[in-house]
């Protein structure tokens, strides 16, 4: 504005000069003081004429830099202030049309980010980054706003991730990998990583990347090809044996009696081996799909565990096994037929791999809003490294002796499964050659049974044998 003043006063003196040379020449003095004060007088009018819509144009940019709302519109005239200041209006309304269309545009692709599953990281052209959203923070630890105008080998020093950013940016090209990351556990991260190209010279501006955590679905696919794998040699082992003595028995076995019915013999344990395991598989099926309701209903463990024992009678005479109980809670509530199976497979188990005139002992106990249930027997026990994987399907400590046995790989995982589908737990204590201890823990539920199971409380007993 200042500039503006010296620039009036300039062409002012300017038009005036001659006037004043004039009054100088004709000296008189009066002439020349009205002159400058005829000077003066126009020269502020001129100033302030120019000034109020200067000052107004001025004012109504800063605000519109500055993005507060105009509630007035700008003076119209004729003149040229008024064909600038309707021009700038104009510049303003497609100012804020597009400002408004960018903000919208800018809130959608930030809902979009915020609502995706897999973890979207960009940098810019200086390589920094610029975005994280919420999901790729959660999938590497950041707080909010945390590694976002940090360069990625700062914000991921000890994973390949920055190296292919780097990668991406040097040759342009785009990335598709999976890489481990590093952790406890470590998981393994799917990248889909791609340049951002300028639209009109095609120069790289930056990189995005798209990550997503395949760690469970690359565990799924393992249990998906290890269960074929197993499924595939428990079915062709027994198969394979019943097609073998068939053949034998066709080639003319079959003339001699005694060892035809051996023969025969054989084959019906392998078929009903084979009619076991497809049991067991579509137990386990139903169980990890979810089908078909768990009843809640009232069961007693103390009859429960009978009639188990009556189902075992013949293998804890021939093994001379002592079983006892200890049953002090003797009611609780789940679906009678899953916990039958569940303690007919542990008690089986107990016996199966305990030696001859050991004992196995089941008890009870209420422990807080739980009852709690054990079984322990005095068997082979399990090897410690084999603990954690004692559940997992078809897994066997001794391939040999369960085969032997006549087990299928799959008792305890459907132990497991039927367990938590109480909503408890199941686990496992052993030391190899002193025996075993499983522990199932299931919630109480229902303050009336523990008045009935109080009614009810049995004293130790033992099952030597023989049924009482």
């Amino acid at each position: 504005m200042k500039k503006i003043a010296w620039q009036i006063g300039g062409f002012l003196l300017l038009l005036f000069l001659p006037l004043v040379i004039a009054g100088f020449v004709w000296s008189n003095p009066y002439y020349v003081v009205v002159s400058l004060l005829w000077f003066v007088f126009c020269g502020c009018l001129i100033y302030l004429w120019i000034k109020a819509p200067l000052d107004e144009l001025l004012n109504y940019m800063d605000n519109l830099s500055q993005g507060i709302p105009l509630r007035t519109r700008l003076t119209r005239k004729d003149d040229i202030y008024g064909q600038l200041a309707k021009q700038i209006e104009k510049f303003e309304r497609i100012h804020t049309s597009d400002l408004s269309a960018l903000h919208g545009r800018m809130e959608e692709i930030q809902a979009i980010l915020s609502s995706m599953s897999e973890g979207v990281i960009a940098t810019e052209i200086t390589g920094r980054i610029s975005l994280i959203n919420p999901a790729a923070a959660e999938l590497f630890h950041l707080s909010p706003g945390e590694g976002v105008g940090e360069f990625p080998h700062k914000v991921f020093p000890q994973s390949e991730l920055a190296d292919i950013f780097h990668q991406i940016y040097v040759k342009g090209n785009s990335i598709q990998q999976e890489i481990i990351w590093p952790g406890n556990p470590e998981r393994v991260l799917n990248l889909n990583l791609a340049p951002i190209r300028d639209e009109i010279n095609e120069e790289i501006r930056g990189v995005v990347a798209v990550i997503g955590d395949v760690t469970q679905l690359r565990k799924l696919e393992s249990m998906r090809r290890d269960f074929v794998a197993n499924v595939s040699h428990e079915l062709k082992t027994p198969l394979t044996s019943i097609k073998g003595f068939i053949e034998t028995l066709l080639d003319g076995a079959l003339e001699e009696r005694e060892t035809a019915m051996k023969f025969l013999s054989i084959i019906y344990q392998e078929t009903e081996r084979l009619n076991n395991l497809i049991h067991d598989l579509l137990d386990i099926s139903k169980l990890e799909s979810g089908q078909g309701e768990v009843k809640q209903e009232p069961v007693r463990l103390d009859q429960l565990i009978s009639e188990i024992m009556l189902t075992l009678h013949n293998r804890i005479q021939e093994k001379n096994i002592e079983l006892n109980q200890n049953l002090n809670a003797t009611i609780m509530t789940g679906d009678e037929d899953l916990l039958r199976e569940v303690f007919l497979n542990l008690l089986d188990n107990a016996i199966k791999y305990s030696p001859p005139g050991s004992k196995v002992c089941i008890e009870s106990e209420l422990v807080g809003d739980d009852i709690q249930i054990t079984v322990r027997d005095t068997g082979f026990g399990i090897p410690k490294e084999s603990l954690p994987r004692i559940f997992e399907r078809f897994y066997r400590v001794d391939k040999g002796r369960s085969r032997e046995m006549g087990g299928t790989g799959l008792g305890l995982s459907i132990v497991k499964h039927i367990i938590e589908r109480h909503n408890g737990k199941v686990t496992v204590e052993s030391e190899l050659g002193r025996g075993s201890q499983f522990t199932v823990i299931i919630p109480y539920k229902n303050e009336i049974l523990q008045s009935q199971d109080e009614n009810h409380e049995r004293k130790p007993e033992a099952f030597h044998g023989e049924i009482e």
